[in-house]
């Protein structure tokens, strides 16, 4: 949601760092992410930046680089570096995702995620009602049985198995594609889910969906295991668009999404 002082700076980070510019690349990566650098605004001045951080400019204009290459900045002549517009940064880069996990979830990301796993996760459904080994049945249980039994004020539990349910599942499908997808999008799947796993009651909604999508797929039924996967997905945009009209749609990316919704 906006908040009226400004955004507020994600976590430092420093001490979970391996290098000085993997510090700065996050930091700067994070600030960009949650609007604290708005879009099409620019960064303060290098010698600003190098005296923050403490570090000299070729280290400072590494990390920029990089972040440029992420498609979050551009340099312009006489502007200096802007921040690029959001239709425009690589949001599966396997850095932004893991930034984006330590911010809060962007419903709009959100929302998209939602929409690819329609197009993706009954796919893989399929497959895996026709190609799962035993070893992958064992793994989407052990991920649904975590759901069963992790106790209901265990959030970040509940959605470490929910996530390894999904990803089983597209490992199952044996399709090199969907299982390199799991993987990118793990960090993406823990911000949906954070999202919208939210009550007790949708919560044992998703569970039943859920169970219902693994028994298609123990009983070898492609279409119906690819229909439960498509129910259960749904089931997700319904609690997002839920969460979004409890909390309402202050922010401009949350505006966009409650409208296109209404469209």
């Amino acid at each position: 949601m906006t908040n009226t002082d400004g955004p507020i700076l994600p976590p430092d980070g420093r001490e979970s760092a391996t290098s000085v510019r993997e510090w700065i690349l996050s930091t700067l990566g994070k600030r960009i992410l949650c609007g604290h650098y708005p879009e099409g605004a620019a960064l303060p001045i290098e010698a600003d930046l190098c005296t923050e951080f403490d570090v000299s400019r070729t280290v400072l204009r590494e990390a920029v680089k990089m972040l440029t290459a992420k498609g979050l900045l551009v340099s312009r002549k006489r502007a200096g570096t802007l921040v690029r517009s959001a239709s425009n940064w690589n949001r599966l880069d396997a850095d932004v995702l893991s930034w984006m996990g330590s911010l809060d979830p962007d419903p709009v990301f959100v929302r998209g995620l939602l929409e690819a796993r329609l197009a993706i996760e009954p796919a893989s459904a399929r497959l895996a009602a026709m190609r799962s080994t035993s070893m992958d049945l064992a793994t989407i249980e052990a991920a649904y049985h975590a759901m069963r039994t992790t106790p209901t004020d265990d959030l970040a539990g509940r959605i470490a198995a929910d996530v390894a349910f999904h990803i089983g599942i597209l490992e199952a499908s044996h399709n090199p594609v969907f299982a390199g997808l799991g993987k990118l999008i793990k960090h993406a799947l823990e911000d949906s889910f954070r999202l919208t796993t939210r009550t007790t009651e949708s919560y044992s909604r998703a569970l039943r969906a859920h169970g219902d999508v693994l028994e298609a797929i123990r009983l070898r039924q492609p279409d119906i295991a690819s229909e439960r996967m498509r129910a259960l997905v749904d089931v997700a945009m319904v609690d997002l668009l839920h969460h979004l009209a409890m909390v309402g749609t202050d922010s401009p990316g949350e505006q966009a999404l409650a409208s296109a919704s209404e469209g």
